[in-house]
């Protein structure tokens, strides 16, 4: 995750996916927007809690999901 990219010990606090239906509509491919809490010390120590990431994801037509 290029968020935590520079980051220590990281762990994600809290995470819920859902099916992002907006692009439901014009027959894309289904995706899925993954919302992260993560923590994780910075490059000077210190331990920041709570920090938001947002991630995106599609299926392809063998069922598995990549990162876009």
């Amino acid at each position: 995750m290029t968020e935590t990219a520079g980051y220590t010990q990281v762990r994600i606090q809290a995470a819920i996916a859902r099916r992002d239906t907006s692009l439901e509509a014009t027959g894309s491919q289904v995706r899925a927007v993954v919302r992260l809490v993560w923590a994780g010390g910075d490059p000077a120590g210190t331990h920041l809690d709570g920090r938001p990431a947002i991630l995106f994801y599609t299926q392809d037509g063998n069922g598995s999901w990549k990162r876009t």
